[in-house]
């Protein structure tokens, strides 16, 4: 009888550790444990989200007591057929093309500014990266303050010096190049950050033998500044198009909101007016799922080359 409770007692105790988890194995446990609440945030307002849009898409655009019905590709196919997502589609794309290539060029001039060394560097980083700090709200405001047609200091400006001043927000296609201005003066401090990164990383041992073969600045520049900034330049341009075409609503909304005769509607506005403005979330939600299509495509882009590079 004591053998069979002393082997009773083993075995209860023994029970325990047959399902608790090894040392190896809770390290590996714990990141993800670290991740979960992250993780269940943002199931609650990114995923769900768009679960639900993309179920919208596929319902009639009734907002009735009824409800909507399932309608299948219907919504996808009118907006395939309609001219104004054509014509939303053209301004999303010459937007995005214009931030990429500005928000390049003045990125560059930024980090090659600041990459010297010179007394006073410091002011010219802080000076250069306050428009990254900026809201994006206050931002339209004080250039929507700035463009005014009656009191705008732009317009005092343009006639001081051209003697003739357009509406920047109320004439096309000054309306479009505005727009395209400010988004590039908020996001150009990224892309300095970026590209001094990847000139700081560039050896100086290239420059000191392009000097040695007789290379002046502009050959440097040319010949060793741009194949070195390559790879980074890259993932500044997809990560720039990523959020121009997919993500460009604030600024344009509130400076010109699509206006003048959708002359700054670009898909993000379109999507937007066709839930809020026209009540079709039917339409709103197909148009919304196929701008997170193509961001999705610029994404696999962005990952594809990241991990080649790292390679």
């Amino acid at each position: 009888m004591a053998k069979a409770i002393s082997i009773s007692m083993a075995s209860s105790k023994d029970a325990p550790r047959r399902f608790a988890l090894s040392w190896s194995r809770r390290e590996q446990l714990t990141p993800f444990l670290f991740l979960f609440p992250c993780a269940i945030a943002l199931t609650i307002v990114y995923f769900y989200p768009i679960f639900e849009a993309i179920k919208t898409s596929f319902e009639s655009d009734d907002i009735s007591s009824g409800g909507s019905t399932f309608v299948g590709f219907k919504n996808y196919a009118e907006i395939v057929s309609s001219v104004y997502f054509y014509h939303a589609l053209s301004i999303s794309t010459i937007y995005t093309v214009g931030n990429v290539i500005l928000v390049w060029a003045f990125g560059l001039a930024g980090a090659l500014l600041v990459h010297g060394n010179f007394s006073g560097r410091w002011f010219f980083r802080c000076v250069l990266l306050l428009p990254w700090a900026v809201p994006y709200v206050a931002t339209a405001l004080i250039w929507s303050w700035m463009f005014n047609y009656e009191f705008g200091v732009l317009r005092y400006l343009t006639m001081a010096f051209a003697g003739v001043a357009p509406d920047f927000l109320n004439q096309n296609p000054y309306a479009l190049m505005s727009v395209t201005g400010v988004s590039v003066w908020k996001a150009f401090p990224f892309g300095m950050v970026m590209l001094l990164a990847g000139l700081q990383s560039i050896p100086k041992d290239q420059y000191e033998a392009a000097v040695v073969d007789g290379a002046g600045p502009v050959s440097q520049f040319l010949h060793v500044t741009l194949p070195g900034l390559k790879t980074i330049s890259i993932f500044l341009m997809l990560l720039v198009a990523i959020w121009s075409f997919g993500r460009a609503f604030t600024i344009i909304y509130v400076l010109t909101g699509g206006g003048p005769a959708r002359g700054t509607e670009n898909v993000v506005i379109r999507a937007y007016n066709e839930v809020f403005r026209f009540f079709h979330p039917g339409t709103g939600a197909a148009l919304a799922t196929i701008i997170l299509a193509i961001s999705l495509a610029f994404s696999a882009i962005y990952l594809a080359i990241l991990y080649r590079s790292e390679e």
